[in-house]
C-alpha cells in the first residue's frame, strides 16, 4: 500500500507536467483513492482492479486483464513500477504484442549492501518517487519533483465532530511488520505527552488487536480519539488533511499523510531512509531513528531481530518524538 501511496504523488505530477499524455493507471480497487483524491488531473484515467475477481487471480486471469487493457486502452508504452510477477506477466504480454516498456530500477544490489550484518555500506540509495520517475522519463516524458508538499484541506464530517479546536495530531503506531513497530508502552507514552500539551489526537491503522489498543489509550487520556475500522480511505485521507502533524512508522500512513501535504514525525527501526522509502516531501530531520550499528537489517521490516532486543526502536526515547512534533505545531 505505501509504495503505492508514493507511485501517486508522482503520477499525479507527472500528468498535470505533460498535458499531452494520456495516462491510464491499472491498480488495485482499493487504491484508487491515492490517484483520485481531491480530483485526478484530466488526462490520467484510473482503473481499479479486484484482484480477488476469479477473472484475474490466477495466470490465465492476469494474461487476461492485460488483454483487457490493450484492448481498452490501446497503449504506446507500459510503465512496470512494480516488476512484480503479475506485472511483469503483463509487460511480457504488451511486449509480444509490439509495445514497448519499461520497468522499475528497485537497486537490488544496494539494498543487499545496505541491508547486510557485516561491512554495511551506509549509503543512500536513490529515492522510490525518483525511480517511478525514471520509468516515465525512460519512456519520453518530463518529470520534475522537487516541489515540496502542499496543504489540500478537505471536508471531514469526522474531524469537525471530534475537534475541540486544539492543534490535531495524527498517531499511527502500527505496521505491518514488528520492525517497524515501536513499542506500544513506549508509544503510549509519546500521546501521554502530547495530550498533556492540549493536543486533540487521532489514532490510525490497524484490526481488531490494534483496535483494542487505541481504544484503551482513548480511555485513559484526554483528547485521544481512534479512527480504526470507523473510516474508509477516502475518509482517512479526509481527516489526515485537517490535522496538523502526523507521527506515523516507516508504514503506509506517512506515504498518505504526504498525498495531502500533511508534516509527518517517522519513527524508523529495523528500516532505514537511507533504502529510499522517505515520504514524498518530507523533511529528513523528521525522521528518527537510532545509530545502533546492525540498524539497516531490513528493506521492509520483515526480518526477525538476530539480537532479539530490537534496541534500534527500544533506543528511541518517547520525548525525542513528543518534542519533534510539538516543535513542527509551534508548541516547544
Amino acid at each position: 500500500m505505501g509504495d503505492v501511496a508514493m507511485l501517486a504523488s508522482v503520477v499525479r505530477r507527472a500528468a498535470a507536467q505533460n498535458p499531452h499524455v494520456r495516462l491510464h493507471v491499472v491498480t488495485r480497487k482499493g487504491f484508487e483513492p491515492f490517484f483520485l483524491f481531491g480530483g485526478a488531473p484530466s488526462n490520467m484515467e484510473v482503473a481499479g482492479v479486484d484482484l480477488k475477481d476469479k477473472r484475474y487471480s490466477s495466470l490465465p486471469g492476469v494474461v487476461r486483464l492485460a488483454a483487457e487493457c490493450r484492448k481498452r486502452y490501446c497503449p504506446d508504452a507500459v510503465a512496470d513500477m512494480h516488476s512484480s510477477l503479475r506485472s511483469r506477466i503483463i509487460r511480457l504480454f504488451m511486449r509480444l504484442c509490439g509495445i514497448g516498456a519499461a520497468v522499475i530500477d528497485k537497486q537490488r544490489r544496494g539494498r543487499r549492501l545496505l541491508t547486510r550484518r557485516h561491512n554495511k555500506t551506509m549509503r543512500p540509495l536513490r529515492p522510490m518517487t525518483e525511480c517511478y520517475a525514471d520509468v516515465l522519463r525512460s519512456l519520453g516524458m518530463t518529470v520534475t519533483l522537487t516541489e515540496s508538499i502542499r496543504r489540500q484541506r478537505h471536508l471531514s464530517p469526522f474531524f469537525n465532530d471530534h475537534s475541540s479546536g486544539a492543534p490535531a495530531v495524527g498517531v499511527a503506531p502500527f505496521a505491518r511488520h514488528e520492525g517497524k513497530i515501536y513499542p506500544v508502552e513506549l508509544m503510549e507514552q509519546v500521546i501521554k505527552r502530547l495530550s498533556d500539551c492540549g493536543c486533540d489526537i487521532f489514532v490510525f491503522g490497524g484490526g481488531d488487536k490494534e483496535k483494542a489498543v487505541a481504544g484503551s489509550w482513548a480511555g485513559s487520556y484526554d483528547r485521544v480519539v481512534s479512527v480504526i475500522g470507523r473510516l474508509d480511505m477516502e475518509g482517512e485521507m479526509a481527516l489526515m488533511s485537517n490535522l496538523d502533524a502526523m507521527v506515523s512508522m516507516d508504514s503506509a500512513s506517512q506515504h498518505i499523510a504526504s498525498l495531502v501535504g500533511l508534516p509527518v514525525v517517522s519513527v524508523w527501526g529495523a528500516t532505514h531512509p537511507y533504502a529510499g522509502f522517505g515520504g514524498y516531501g518530507q523533511e529528513t530531520d523528521d525522521m528518527i531513528g537510532d545509530s545502533v550499528g546492525c540498524r539497516p537489517c531490513s528493506i521492509f521490516g520483515n526480518r526477525t531481530c538476530y539480537k532479539g532486543t530490537r534496541e534500534c526502536m527500544r533506543n528511541i526515547d518517547p520525548m525525542v518524538i513528543a518534542d519533534k512534533v510539538l516543535a513542527r505545531l509551534g508548541l516547544s
